[in-house]
């Protein structure tokens, strides 16, 4: 179906304007630049989504840092104009995948519906019960039974557009008041927390922005996530993997126990792109960590029987078991490979953006020659702290072959493992490295325990990264997020480095 758009009315074009027809998209590269000449564009025209995130009519939109790889969606048709230095910009009707999204996300939305009509009439008959048991002098302190929504996890080789759709689900989910957790266990590229880590976060409304969607970043102060330190954005250690996981996925039950609405919206879980072999392994334990009631596979075959073969062999065992549903979604069209070049800036932009925030608008000033160039939303700060001061742990994974264990004996040590660091021979191997901050009741229940997956499997406070080391003083330069003292002096290194 062809509309006519009438353009004689919009503004002068500034860069390039791309009239897109109904169910078109506009798919778009930008570089990475610099802040002196942000990569923007504008809806002038109509109406148009990034991932599900709607955007406003007339806003301009700019991205200073550029290194964007966008896809803007229209149902009905619009106008937007792209300035910018841009690899490449397109419109493509091949769009079946947006569809095949919403529709999957109606059927998301029926599995909430249900499940929060479930709940309410258990807790109505429970408080019938609990009423009828008080006249009779029963004392009966089961609980109802907690009903969940849907749980789905989104799999997929690396470069198949699982973190687009989990976007997509989010943006549509929060549209209509849902409240899902969005878990990101993918520690290579993390969308919620810095590179290196696997989190998840509470998501609403007003952490659904254009800016954050194109830059992988949740606004300041909106949402607050749980971050666990993988300490690799190269690599994944799979049994700090599994250990990680297990603990979100009690954390994670512990939150929607406390929150009705959160239990019925769900959970997205998307992962790394790890499929084969050891990976596909760990993606069976998270299916089964975190209870996942719905598999969506996105352009892999033989993932997909793989998965299907699996639980159809669990049910032949044991027909009445609960098993997930698999289901193979579209690949988009518009799903690009990106160069370790252009996933080495992305990481190093999540970090950065960790301490700085985004840059914004300077604050007005009576001054007119004052500069236009925008500039960091966030302030960090230095702290100068002792070798003496900090104790700093070196995060590993140690587990022996069965083959290399005497007949009939089982490993006895834990597979997950960390080692400290001796500040006065590898100082210097700490410049420029991301330290994660633990919390002091997790110092405090591993020192009582002495199990290392007491520390390292439990949520950060924050993180820091090592500015300078000044060996003549014995001291460490930490950049971090907040003025005052560190919440402990606990922290867990990794292979990661960042450096401004």
């Amino acid at each position: 179906m062809t509309v006519d758009i009438d353009t004689s009315n919009l503004p002068e074009v500034v860069g390039e304007r791309h009239i897109m027809q109904p169910l078109e998209e506009l798919r778009v590269e930008v570089p990475f630049g610099t802040q002196t000449n942000p990569a923007s564009f504008i809806l002038q025209k109509g109406s148009c989504e990034l991932w599900g995130c709607e955007l406003a009519l007339g806003k301009p939109y700019a991205i200073a840092t550029g290194g964007l790889k966008l896809a803007l969606f229209t149902w009905h048709g619009c106008v937007v104009d792209v300035d910018a230095d841009v690899e490449i910009s397109y419109t493509s009707d091949e769009t079946t995948s947006n569809v095949a999204y919403v529709n999957t996300h109606a059927q998301l939305e029926a599995l909430r519906d249900e499940a929060y009509q479930e709940q309410q009439q258990q807790d109505q008959t429970q408080q019938q019960q609990q009423q009828q048991d008080s006249m009779k002098n029963n004392n009966n302190d089961a609980g109802p039974k907690l009903v969940q929504g849907p749980r789905v996890m989104v799999v997929g080789p690396a470069e198949s557009g699982k973190t687009s759709l989990c976007k997509t689900l989010v943006a549509y989910a929060t549209k209509v008041g849902r409240t899902p957790l969005w878990v990101d266990l993918d520690p290579v590229d993390n969308s919620i927390s810095v590179s290196g880590s696997l989190s998840v976060a509470p998501m609403i409304a007003s952490a659904v922005t254009v800016e954050s969607y194109a830059t992988c970043g949740i606004p300041p102060n909106t949402v607050h996530p749980l971050a666990m330190y993988h300490g690799s954005n190269s690599k994944i250690h799979p049994d700090l993997f599994r250990a990680q996981v297990d603990r979100l996925a009690e954390n994670i039950n512990q939150r929607l126990a406390q929150d009705e609405n959160a239990r019925s919206s769900g959970i997205i879980v998307n992962t790394n792109g790890w499929i084969q072999d050891d990976g596909y392994k760990l993606l069976m334990h998270v299916a089964e960590a975190m209870d996942i009631s719905v598999i969506l596979i996105l352009g892999h075959d033989r993932l997909y029987s793989m998965m299907n073969s699996h639980y159809k062999k669990i049910l032949q065992k044991n027909p009445t078991a609960t098993v997930p549903k698999v289901l193979k979604l579209p690949r988009s069209g518009g799903v690009v490979s990106r160069p370790d070049t252009f996933l080495q800036y992305s990481r190093s932009r999540s970090v950065k953006r960790y301490f700085y925030g985004d840059f914004v608008d300077p604050p007005k000033t009576a001054d007119t020659t004052a500069t236009t160039s925008k500039v960091p939303q966030l302030t960090p700060f230095l702290l100068q702290l002792k070798f003496t001061d900090v104790e700093i742990y070196r995060l590993s994974s140690m587990a022996l072959s069965s083959s290399l264990l005497p007949v009939a004996q089982q490993q006895t040590t834990d597979a997950v493992q960390i080692s400290r660091v001796d500040l006065d021979t590898e100082a210097e191997s700490l410049q420029h490295a991301l330290l994660a901050v633990c919390h002091p009741s997790s110092v405090a229940k591993w020192q009582a325990s002495g199990r290392a997956r007491d520390l390292v499997c439990a949520g950060v406070a924050g993180f820091c990264a090592v500015e300078r080391i000044h060996s003549e003083t014995d001291s460490l330069h930490l950049l971090s997020p907040c003025a005052g003292s560190l919440p402990s002096q606990t922290l867990l290194l990794g292979d990661i480095t960042w450096m401004e």
